[in-house]
């Protein structure tokens, strides 16, 4: 019955990370934050249905504003893309490390949670970076108005004049875009704002669904309420919406219509004069209007990417806009049979939402695994700024010097109309010996006297083995001696050899896995080596490690890391779900979380 059940939660696990991987989750707009800044969290769902949106409980959190809703539908030909997110703005009640919950939702007629956060408060009173969202900073659309301080002389009805001409001629919804013509991922800037010249409730009661283009949402001060003259007569703005938009095909680009529900009060001058209407104003309106405005649809002509000239030797990147790049290696001193990591970072502004990982030339004798990606965004204007940093695990298998030569990016400047290649400075690596372990990796073709030197340990350890069975056979036929009773070990002496732990035996035993047909056996072992690990630098089984997070939030973030890892090993160990790849890419995963947490 315990293997049945067993099998079970195998089976719900799989489906829950093959249906709703990257479906559902949590987005925050900083790590780490001030104790008098704000944080905006974002609730996504892509591609899926989402029902019964639920938000947790903000412990340590005070909401400041929402949940606010918005949609996008994204078509690119045949293949639509949806989203939606709930988005809250929260201040902190304490420093130190706080936890965002995720929320519940039913997303394809199942439950699910999202992902949880760590943020760092600190004790200070801001953090740079940590920018107040727009959102919090602007007023809602039920706020008073700048242009007068008591209700506009335009709410007054005089004889003859009929309230749902006043509204037609003094509320206006716009849509304003920079540009009515772009290349195709060019980004362009929409913006819907309600301009009125009366006092009213007004409420967003459709936002705005984008097809055929990926969408960014702006934040920035320009958003709070402010006054603008249009054909020379002021009004009250409210920016309802600002995005800027990638178009993803040549052809027509229809921006839709916003829809917005005014309900407006009006009052009879006739018999009131101006002294009273200064000193008592009217409280009781004569007439009450509700109408829903929305503005004017709005079309973008989308050109084709000009052809890349043939004289060009580098493949073009995705990226649209005008950026830097440049290339690093995260770690200062590299030694050979450990992971490092070469960074290829591109910088600045436009879209690199398709943005390919450059192809760099790596030196024989370098082993390259899975690379990763991460992308940092700035969207306090337009255009938006973006840092994408592209991660090259590796490991170097012999002491040396390496050259890396220049690594090439192309992007589409549509400024200047024309494709712009940049490269990076060549630079030589240095690496020195480090620990050696027995299932060494290496690239045979580039490798050859590693591979003869291993292939000398193969054949003396067989030789070796050879040996002992033979000694084993000959002392067969002998009397045994009874063995003697291993030493007791105290539940003292067990707390001090956990305490006294040396993590590099896991890691090197980590290290030395190797994934191959039987993922089974591979995930066994690694499974094996974290549950130790966890054992040895923890005093606790694996099993506990929620309990434990609940207790250490300072580990929050490395633990459910590990926490992920487990499950991913238990699914592994009894089903063929991951590939060759994927394993490695475990295996990394499972050396970088040890590393981190040697080093808190």
């Amino acid at each position: 019955m315990k293997l049945l059940n067993r099998y079970i939660f195998l089976i719900v696990l799989l489906f829950s990370k093959v249906s709703f991987a990257q479906s559902f989750i949590t987005k925050v707009s900083a790590t780490t934050i001030g104790k008098n800044d704000v944080l905006q969290i974002e609730y996504e769902a892509n591609d899926v249905t989402m029902e019964q949106f639920v938000l947790p409980h903000f412990n340590k959190w005070t909401v400041v504003s929402g949940p606010n809703l918005s949609s996008s539908t994204m078509k690119a030909g045949k293949v639509i893309k949806q989203q939606i997110v709930y988005s809250v703005i929260v201040k902190p009640n304490a420093v130190g490390s706080l936890m965002v919950a995720g929320a519940t939702a039913l997303i394809n007629n199942k439950p699910q949670r999202s992902n949880p956060v760590a943020i760092q408060v600190k004790s200070v009173a801001h953090i740079t970076g940590s920018q107040l969202p727009a959102q919090a900073r602007s007023r809602s659309l039920f706020d008073p108005f700048t242009l007068e301080d008591e209700v506009p002389a335009t709410q007054y009805l005089k004889k003859g004049e009929k309230a749902i001409d006043k509204i037609k001629n003094n509320i206006v919804i716009r849509l304003e875009v920079n540009k009515r013509s772009c290349y195709v991922g060019e980004p362009i800037l929409a913006t819907y704002k309600l301009c009125t010249r009366l006092r009213s409730k007004s409420k967003v009661i459709k936002q705005p669904q984008f097809n055929g283009c990926t969408v960014v949402e702006l934040t920035g001060e320009d958003q709070d309420q402010h006054v603008e003259k249009i054909n020379g007569v002021p009004y009250n703005v409210f920016v309802i919406r600002k995005v800027q938009l990638m178009p993803l095909e040549a052809g027509k680009l229809v921006l839709p219509q916003t829809s917005v529900e005014n309900r407006v009060s009006f009052y009879n001058a006739d018999k009131i004069s101006y002294r009273d209407l200064y000193y008592e104003p009217p409280q009781v309106p004569v007439e009450e209007q509700l109408v829903t405005l929305q503005n004017k649809p709005e079309t973008i002509e989308v050109k084709s990417l000009p052809a890349i000239p043939s004289v060009s030797n580098t493949d073009f990147s995705g990226a649209i806009g005008n950026f830097d790049a440049a290339i690093a290696i995260k770690e200062n001193n590299i030694t050979t049979n450990t992971t490092n990591h070469l960074l290829f970072v591109i910088e600045g502004e436009g879209n690199i939402q398709q943005v390919k990982a450059p192809v760099i030339k790596w030196p024989n004798g370098i082993e390259v695994f899975e690379t990763t990606e991460q992308t940092d965004e700035d969207k306090s204007g337009f255009p938006a700024k973006f840092k994408k940093t592209f991660s090259f695990p590796f490991i170097a298998n012999n002491k040396g010097t390496y050259t890396f030569p220049p690594v090439q990016f192309t992007y589409f400047d549509p400024n200047a109309n024309r494709y712009v290649t940049k490269a990076t400075r060549a630079f030589t690596l240095p690496v020195k010996w480090g620990k050696k372990t027995f299932f060494q990796s290496s690239n045979a073709s580039n490798d050859t006297w590693g591979f003869k030197e291993r292939l000398y340990i193969l054949l003396g350890g067989g030789l070796v083995a050879v040996l002992i069975g033979l000694i084993w056979f000959n002392g067969k036929q002998k009397p045994r001696t009874q063995a003697a009773p291993p030493p007791i070990i105290t539940q003292e002496e067990k707390r001090e050899e956990n305490v006294k732990h040396d993590s590099s035996e896991f890691l090197f035993a980590i290290r030395a896995l190797q994934p191959d047909n039987d993922s089974s056996f591979f995930y066994k072992q690694l499974s094996k080596n974290l549950c130790s690990y966890i054992n040895s630098k923890f005093g606790i089984e694996i099993e506990q490690l929620p309990l434990y997070i609940e207790q250490h939030p300072e580990l929050a973030a490395p633990l459910q890391q590990m926490q992920e890892l487990s499950d991913d090993c238990s699914l592994g160990m009894y089903t063929p779900v991951f590939t060759i790849e994927q394993a490695m890419q475990h295996r990394l995963e499972a050396i970088e979380v040890l590393n981190k947490l040697e080093n808190l």
